[in-house]
């Protein structure tokens, strides 16, 4: 069962909540989405909205991932990439199911940190687009923005960068120490 839950999480934080953030990024632009998303929110809205609601953010989150894979994988972490044979190696080596855990402990936190900041790009100039009038709030609000972006780029450049380094590890660790590992776990009881 904890597979499933750390499964079902990292699927949340990967797509559906990067999904949510882009189609609120996309609201200012598009003003039938933030039709929809006021509906969704309301108290009395019921499940038919909710569901469908879910599944379009779904949706919008794999258009995140596709624009963050450009942006982190092929632009800003270019020089950081796994093996291409890494599948081949983790299944003949049986390590797969350690390659799963550092999928889930860091590659989905890259998911979000890279989808956030790719749907933040989209929200600020809309944002800016409706609230264009100079002021000190504006300048308040839009170095909130930009030091929410950096956060995010750079949160989501670490992440992958801790995912590739430990996946390239996991490849290397001597067939003894992956024993010692696969034994220690299974004495203390986890699965």
């Amino acid at each position: 069962m904890k597979d499933l839950t750390s499964t079902s999480f990292g699927y949340l934080i990967a797509f559906v909540l990067p999904g949510i953030f882009g189609l609120y990024a996309l609201s200012p632009w598009v003003p039938k989405v933030g039709d929809f998303l006021q509906s969704v929110f309301k108290a009395d809205a019921s499940v038919g909205p909710s569901v469908v609601f879910l599944l379009i953010a779904v949706g919008m989150g794999l258009w995140v991932s596709a624009l963050r894979y450009f942006v982190f994988e092929k632009f800003l972490c270019k020089k950081h990439k796994l093996p291409p044979n890494l599948f081949a190696r983790l299944i003949e080596s049986g390590r797969l199911s350690f390659f799963k855990a550092v999928v889930d402990e860091h590659y989905r936190y890259h998911q979000f940190y890279g989808g956030c900041a790719v749907a933040l790009l989209a929200l600020f100039p809309g944002w800016l687009r409706w609230n264009w009038e100079l002021s000190w709030q504006l300048a308040y609000t839009s170095i909130g923005f930009i030091l929410l972006e950096l956060v995010l780029v750079s949160s989501g450049r670490q992440s992958y960068i801790r995912f590739v380094e430990r996946g390239r590890t996991i490849i290397t660790i001597p067939a003894l120490e992956v024993t010692k590992a696969t034994t220690i776990s299974e004495e203390s009881g986890e699965e």
